[in-house]
């Protein structure tokens, strides 16, 4: 069946509007829980993916410890998923028709081998999900949604990236699906590519700290006498500090709670945006007289765009594995 994108153009008006358009893109995905409320359904034999989940399987840990793994296997929860006709569509079914409906499937599929998996001229078949080889794979986790919610826990034996796919099989079109589907690592609910981030703002939260309070008690006793560019480093290395601090504390939360914390996201990329336009602006005058009077009007307009472009690349790196594809 041909490929059908799901893709939006246009060009962007404002640093703001990008930054709205980043965050309603993964709006609904908290960490490695997806909400399934607001999701479109795909149509009549189709298949869709809505989301990578980054994995680091039970097998690949026992290689570093024990035969059964030190922290335990990777899991996926179907929690709560459900049929229901979709409100304000003419297509949609009665309840009466969705009893029995047994053609939704929710599943998650190793990326790299997906075309190994799933065939694009015949991936359904009997109105179910079909793959290559048959009907089942081992490498796959797939779930059946009906019209009476249920849940469904199961193991993930590989690591790497899962593409969250919803298929439908039947003929029935207008439908809506409820629940969320969670994903969780043998350390906790991180994606596996932040799990070293953790480590890394840990570490930097330390080196921050001890420079931030020895410069600023070396500092203090010379305040009067030290040029403004050495002032400007002061209030560098105790950006440098909120920014790992947070970097720390956001990566914790999500970690062990299954959302990622808006507030300490936002503190995070403002402090490492302010931190690098400060950096790069002590540069520019650093050949002059050491103020900030050396920058004119113009270079001062220059760095506030330069700021909205670092602050936008930060957001977009951060949710730069949103996916919604069709076929």
């Amino acid at each position: 069946m041909a490929m059908r994108p799901s893709t939006s153009g246009g060009a962007w008006p404002s640093s703001a509007f990008l930054l709205v358009a980043t965050l309603a893109c993964c709006t609904r995905v908290h960490a490695q829980v997806y909400e399934l409320a607001e999701v479109n359904m795909p149509g009549s034999f189709t298949l869709q993916t809505n989301y990578h989940f980054f994995i680091t399987s039970n097998a690949d840990d026992a290689k570093a410890g024990s035969g059964q793994g030190r922290l335990g296997a990777a899991t996926v929860n179907f929690k709560d998923l459900r049929l229901t006709p979709k409100n304000n569509e003419p297509s949609a079914p009665s309840a009466s028709k969705l009893d029995g409906y047994s053609s939704v499937q929710v599943s998650l599929i190793p990326v790299d081998k997906f075309w190994n998996i799933v065939d694009a001229e015949q991936f359904c078949d009997r109105n179910k999900l079909h793959f290559k080889g048959g009907d089942t794979h081992d490498e796959v986790v797939t779930f059946n949604v009906g019209a009476d919610a249920a849940s469904h826990i199961a193991d993930l034996k590989f690591s790497g990236p899962y593409a969250l796919t919803i298929t439908n099989c039947g003929d029935l079109t207008g439908l809506a699906i409820t629940g969320s589907v969670e994903v969780k690592n043998p350390w906790g609910f991180l994606p596996a590519i932040e799990f070293n981030k953790k480590a890394f703002y840990a570490g930097a939260s330390v080196f921050y700290v001890i420079t931030a309070l020895v410069w600023t008690a070396l500092a203090v006793q010379w305040w009067n006498q030290l040029f403004s560019l050495q002032k400007v480093l002061t209030t560098i290395v105790w950006i440098g500090v909120i920014e790992s601090v947070a970097g720390w504390a956001m990566l914790e939360q999500w970690n062990s709670g299954g959302s990622l914390p808006w507030v300490l996201f936002l503190m995070t990329t403002l402090a490492f945006t302010w931190k690098f336009v400060a950096i790069v602006k002590m540069l520019i005058v650093a050949p002059g007289k050491g103020t900030s009077e050396d920058v004119s009007l113009k270079g001062h307009a220059a760095l506030l765009s330069f700021m909205m472009a670092v602050f936008n690349y930060k957001v977009l790196m951060a949710f730069r594995h949103c996916h919604n594809i069709q076929m």
